[in-house]
């Protein structure tokens, strides 16, 4: 193998030449000729200190791909054994133990990095925080089959293969900020004791789930809405079974002779759904167990009698229909925007009900469509903009403000993206020619995004640093098929568990993944998936009526 005995770089000299014509040429080319023993002396320090900071990883690489060729080499370089020097106890150092929890990964592109780093944490190491939407460093992680979640709260340790103690802290960061690819980046990620912590910490979080009801403290007759009918009208409701036969629900509303929506509709008092409670102060919900009421004849017999008052109830049992083919639009989201958790329904019960505990964003068209934070948006719909204009070598140069107008009001979106590219040599004259925090366009690789609008595309541009490109600042996620179509029940939905699905009652074993991969089953083979949902403390509030009055009776 080969071993590093000791490490020197010398330069007979330097000519740095700057081509031109003018004043400002002449002196840079004078001042250079100057200072040519210095910038010598500057290039040695600095090609020593790569080849110190990455000796390991040079010599390392080395030996694994020369390991093979040894013989062939040594025959090239008409070497035999006996004449390679012996190595002396000194230059044999103990290997370091690999450590399972470290990962390197390797980022290629020239955008940001892309990692939230925690600067200021007590053991003054630099944390990270997570890896953002949209990053370099998600992709990263990803194309490695990694959760980018697992890095959160690791530690960076390494760049380049050099490692970095506590006291090297503004070096390691230094190192992070220096814009050459490709660079590796070595993670120590959190121990398991903290891990679990955290997981622990979500847990209690994730369990505190609002219900969507505005009734959750008390169980009584204020959740009953009384409507008094005095006037001679029809009463103009329909009613339905609900699922459980609990009770009757209202299912539609009558018209009126001449088609004209009758009081009980135009009031607003009674929506679709309100499950029937009184009728004349007499309960007509049913206890489990007890014979069916008969609430369709009360109804009839008392329903010509006026005053009529009539008592509901806001239902607990919702059904929702998702449809997947909306209009001609590319499907994005689906059922993974459900948040789900698992709940115990006692202390050592081995059943679980399964919890929508919130809605989660989907990836927007331009995170699925590989946009990075930092990249140039350089045309839309085939009008230059930013960079785009070099480009083109136009003299309009939209602004922030016109460009997100372009943007907001124009759908679909066409939209041209540019990112430098990492082989692409940058010359004398250009470097002297161009600002250098400006993208070299020409040479960038461009790449198209198609939106349908600029909600679905999931990112915010800002201004570049030379003033005139657009780059993207940020990615978000966007509100995908399943939060757009349950937008009106959201509220009253999120903290109730999941009941059935497509009519089958869910069993009592089931975990929340198995309920995602059963909705995305149906909802992809069917085309559609209702999910039909219970507000448990609103039953139980509603059940308790019916408690409340055997115990009066």
């Amino acid at each position: 193998v080969l071993c590093l005995n000791d490490r020197t770089c010398s330069i007979g000299g330097i000519e740095l030449v700057i081509q031109g014509e003018s004043r400002i040429t002449w002196i840079a080319n004078k001042l250079a000729s100057y200072l040519r023993n210095p910038l010598r002396e500057y290039v040695t320090r600095v090609i020593v200190t790569a080849l110190t900071n990455n000796s390991g990883w040079l010599i390392d690489t080395l030996n694994k791909n020369l390991g093979n060729y040894w013989d062939l080499i040594m025959r090239t370089a008409s070497l035999k054994l006996e004449d390679l020097p012996k190595l002396s106890r000194h230059h044999i150092t103990q290997a370091e133990s690999i450590d399972e929890r470290e990962i390197e990964l390797v980022w290629r592109e020239k955008v940001p990095l892309g990692l939230n780093i925690l600067t200021n944490d007590k053991s003054g190491l630099l944390k990270i925080v997570d890896f953002p939407r949209g990053t370099q460093a998600r992709q990263v992680a990803q194309s490695k089959q990694l959760d980018p979640d697992i890095f959160k709260g690791s530690t960076i340790v390494g760049v380049n293969g050099r490692k970095y103690g506590i006291d090297d802290q503004p070096i390691l960061f230094a190192a992070l900020k220096d814009p050459a690819r490709p660079k590796a980046i070595m993670f120590r990620l959190a121990s398991q004791d903290n891990l679990q912590r955290l997981d622990l910490s979500s847990s209690k979080a994730t369990t505190k789930c609002t219900n969507g009801s505005k009734v959750e403290n008390e169980n009584s007759t204020s959740i009953v809405k009384t409507v008094d009918i005095v006037d001679k009208v029809e009463i103009g409701i329909k009613f339905a079974k609900t699922q459980d036969g609990y009770a009757y629900a209202v299912s539609g509303f009558l018209r009126d002779s001449s088609g004209e929506v009758l009081a009980s509709e135009k009031n607003g008092e009674v929506k679709f759904g309100d499950l029937l409670s009184h009728v004349n102060g007499t309960l007509v919900l049913r206890s489990n167990g007890d014979e069916k009421s008969n609430v369709l004849s009360l109804l009839g017999e008392v329903g010509g009698m006026r005053p009529l008052s009539l008592g509901f109830v806001k239902p607990y049992l919702q059904s929702v229909i998702i449809e997947r083919n909306v209009g001609e639009e590319e499907v994005i989201g689906g059922p993974n925007e459900l948040l789900l958790t698992e709940i115990k329904t006692g202390p050592n019960s081995k059943e679980n009900k399964i919890v929508l505990k919130d809605f989660d964003q989907a990836e927007g068209v331009a995170e699925a469509g590989g946009i990075f934070i930092g990249d140039n948006l350089i045309f839309v719909n085939g009008i230059p903009v930013g960079a785009g204009c070099r480009l083109v070598k136009s003299d309009l140069h939209p602004n922030l403000n016109e460009v997100m107008e372009m943007l907001e009001q124009q759908s679909p979106l066409k939209l041209t993206f540019a990112r430098a590219n990492t082989s692409a040599q940058t010359s004398a004259k250009r470097m002297l020619s161009s600002s250098p925090l400006s993208l070299e366009v020409e040479s960038a690789n461009k790449f198209n995004v198609d939106a349908p609008n600029f909600e679905q595309l999931g990112c915010q541009f800002a201004v570049g640093y030379n003033g005139t490109d657009i780059v993207v600042k940020s990615i978000t996620g966007v509100e995908g098929i399943f939060q757009r179509q349950l937008k009106d029940v959201k509220k009253s939905i999120i903290g109730s568990f999941i009941e059935s699905i497509d009519g089958e009652v869910i069993p009592s074993y089931v975990t929340p993944q198995i309920i995602i991969n059963a909705i995305n089953r149906r909802w992809t083979t069917n085309g559609q998936v209702e999910i039909t949902f219970c507000n448990e403390k609103h039953r139980d509030a509603v059940r308790n009526l019916c408690n409340k009055n055997a115990t009066q009776n």
